[in-house]
């Protein structure tokens, strides 16, 4: 069965904060969601979050935390006065960093969502070997989607190529979340494991995480409009 329409979550995977003022005022009320990476939030801190919520925008803080336990507990306290709607974890930071987290959210930022992260769009087989994994990828991605809904975890990261596999096997609650997202024409990039925005419909995705594509095209506003066209379909 197709899903519902997915949301588009635009990456603000960019070089400087003028580029993100630039492109959140071009594409205006088109989408309600954006993701805040790493290398924006190193480099802008808190302050960029809270002006984009000061926007109006929802806000997916993907940071991608892992370490220890306690310092994964302390990094979510830290985070926990922000206006954030979900924000990543590592799956592989094992369960019981994901179920303390759990708990700590629980307290902490009742209203965000934690994602489990499993493989990185960029993997494959190989890179898996070289770091002593020896299951395939739809193995390694089941295995950590697993245990990270049994600690609780209430959505997960994966390529589109795996959703169809984690649909059946995880609580139907759980949201899904992808980037890997490539429109017909675009460039793969470093993106390994990827499908079309209407294809990852169709496979069950919830959100779709779309940088590049939107970012990089001669017309941002446009190429969104025609992303949200494809998806729009029954």
């Amino acid at each position: 069965m197709p899903s519902l329409k997915p949301i588009v979550i635009l990456a603000l995977d960019l070089d400087c904060r003028s580029e993100i003022r630039t492109h959140l005022k071009n594409i205006g009320d088109r989408l309600s969601w954006v993701k805040i990476g790493l290398q924006s939030y190193l480099r802008d801190g808190p302050d960029l979050v809270n002006e984009i919520a000061d926007l109006g925008k929802k806000i997916f803080l993907d940071l991608k935390l892992h370490d220890i336990p306690n310092t994964m507990i302390k990094s979510l306290r830290s985070l926990s006065s922000l206006p954030i709607g979900m924000l990543t974890l590592h799956s592989s930071a094992g369960p019981e960093a994901l179920s303390r987290c759990v708990e700590e959210a629980k307290n902490s930022m009742p209203d965000v969502t934690l994602l489990g992260v499993t493989v990185l769009t960029s993997m494959d087989k190989d890179n898996l070997m070289t770091i002593g994994i020896h299951s395939n990828i739809e193995e390694q991605v089941i295995r950590l989607a697993k245990m990270s809904t049994d600690c609780g975890i209430q959505g997960i990261v994966c390529s589109p190529q795996e959703l169809r596999l984690l649909r059946s096997r995880i609580p139907t609650r759980t949201k899904l979340v992808t980037p890997g997202i490539r429109p017909i024409g675009s460039a793969l990039e470093d993106q390994k494991r990827i499908m079309t925005p209407a294809e990852a419909k169709e496979a069950g995705a919830d959100y779709l995480v779309i940088g590049r594509p939107i970012l990089t095209a001669a017309d941002p506003a446009q190429a969104l409009d025609e992303i949200i066209r494809q998806i729009s379909y029954d």
